[in-house]
């Protein structure tokens, strides 16, 4: 196992950045360049239909032996008497399949509780979207490959940095750290299933709550799907730096290395040699690019002097540096990997206390929506889709948002209208075109309109469009 890993960038202000901030942008999987990055459920077909059918069955087992058992004891079950208890289960019991039994099942708990139980159908093919927010670092264990320096490290212009797998850093951390399998069949299931993990998270009030059921990081299959890639792409020789979720991350392990492509000028090396002087923590060994003499190969030399020396750094007793306040942007990823580490509380919180001093900031009030209704407080995310729709009625986003949180209380009845009203205002959307398609196709008056936009939502590229489309031509079958 190599000690240092490489990541190839081309020249420019994001790239000073790393040294600046010592951070690195996350990419998702679909923001990667292998258009074959797939899903768990093409993976696993088999075992996500057999535990939900499972799921489901054990629901209303489950309540069925309940309520027999208040029957047995003369006790009440949900406000109906032993006498009654009979017409609840007959009525369940009595749905056409297994399907409708379900759902017989959940809207009774919804009318009799005020509260709808989560949908196993749901929880589980939800896993999907942890591939979607997986944040993916791509390093490569060769920093001298020609086409690397082509293709990502701006045709030689570039720079390559090296980042050490420092004892206790993520780097060094095999859950976190996947070397790349190059293989052109899908990833195999692990024996023993999927591993999952229940979340819990905290309200804005700071009482815990169960969040969801996802899979765990150290799921082998879940770290097979996301570290697969065809064969072609084996020249990159990657291995892949992971997290929960995407955007800006600190630096998994300390830059150690920085190597100048061949045409990168004297000029802009010495430019990032001053902002390794002013920013680095470390000794940076210092290298270039070069031609292999009589050869058609590349090699890299170390520069003179070969290793950089940081600059001391201090400031005055009374110059002491003063904490920048975050700008929006800042503010906004912040926000959007609290949510993606499911702080739904800490989220709230945050936007409500900036939305204070910004209350006409649509960004803002759209994550706190989107918070709101992440945590199951749909009620909340809807006054706070409203209010963006009624200040930025040309945002598709205020529109879309009050259609997921009715469909989520289950009006649905004007959910359909909402999409179309989005839609219209962003027709390439991938998110807001499929689930107006997946409504469309359920009425039959609608059903060509619907398909027409599931295509055009799997041409937007949404991963999860070509099944669904799939999954309606077989019924129609």
């Amino acid at each position: 196992m190599t000690d240092i890993l490489y990541k190839y960038r081309a020249d420019g202000k994001f790239t000073e950045s790393i040294i600046t901030t010592k951070k690195a942008y996350l990419a998702t999987a679909h923001q990667l360049n292998d258009p074959f990055e797939c899903t768990l459920q093409e993976v696993a077909p088999a075992w996500f239909e057999k535990n939900i059918q499972e799921g489901m069955s054990a629901s209303i087992l489950g309540f069925m032996m309940e309520a027999q058992r208040a029957a047995s004891n003369g006790e009440d079950f949900f406000g109906y008497t032993s006498d009654k208890i009979s017409f609840v289960t007959e009525k369940i019991a009595s749905s056409e399949n297994l399907d409708t039994k379900y759902n017989a099942w959940r809207a009774f708990m919804l009318d009799h509780t005020g509260h709808e139980p989560s949908d196993i159908r749901k929880t589980l093919y939800q896993m999907d979207t942890q591939l979607t927010e997986t944040g993916i670092l791509s390093l490569s264990i060769n920093p001298v490959q020609d086409l690397m320096w082509a293709h990502y490290g701006d045709n030689h212009y570039g720079v390559c940095f090296g980042f050490k797998r420092a004892a206790g850093s993520k780097l060094a951390d095999p859950n976190h750290c996947l070397p790349v399998r190059y293989s052109d069949k899908l990833p195999e299931m692990a024996d023993d299933g999927l591993q999952t993990a229940l979340t819990l998270a905290v309200d804005e009030n700071g009482q815990p709550y169960t969040s969801s059921l996802k899979m765990a990081f150290t799921d082998k299959t879940f770290q097979r799907v996301i570290s697969t890639k065809p064969t072609s792409w084996a020249y990159e020789e990657e291995v892949r730096y992971v997290e929960p979720y995407s955007g800006l991350c600190d630096l998994p392990g300390p830059l150690i290395e920085v190597i100048f492509g061949l045409r990168c000028s004297a000029e802009r090396q010495e430019h990032y040699i001053e902002l390794l002087r002013d920013h680095s923590d470390n000794e940076v060994r210092l290298f270039k690019i070069k031609k292999r003499d009589g050869g058609n190969t590349l090699e890299r030399v170390e520069l003179e002097p070969p290793i950089l020396q940081p600059r001391a750094r201090s400031l005055p007793d009374n110059k002491l540096e003063q904490p920048r306040e975050m700008s929006e942007k800042e503010l906004a990823a912040w926000m959007e990997q609290l949510i993606q580490k499911e702080m739904y509380g800490e989220v709230i919180f945050q936007t409500a206390e900036n939305l204070s001093r910004s209350p006409d900031s649509p960004l803002l009030r759209h994550i706190k929506a989107t918070a709101h209704g992440l945590a199951g407080e749909h009620d909340k995310a809807l006054i706070e889709y409203k209010t963006l729709s009624n200040s930025f009625p040309e945002v598709a986003a205020g529109w879309y948002g009050m259609a997921c949180a009715y469909e989520a209380m289950g009006q649905l009845e004007k959910v359909v209208a909402l999409l179309r009203t989005a839609y219209n205002l962003n027709e390439t959307d991938p998110s807001i075109t499929l689930n107006l398609g997946v409504h469309l196709v359920s009425d039959k008056q609608t059903l060509e309109e619907g398909m027409t936009l599931l295509r055009k939502a799997d041409e937007l590229g949404h991963r999860r469009a070509r099944q669904i489309i799939n999954s309606y031509s077989q019924r129609k079958l």
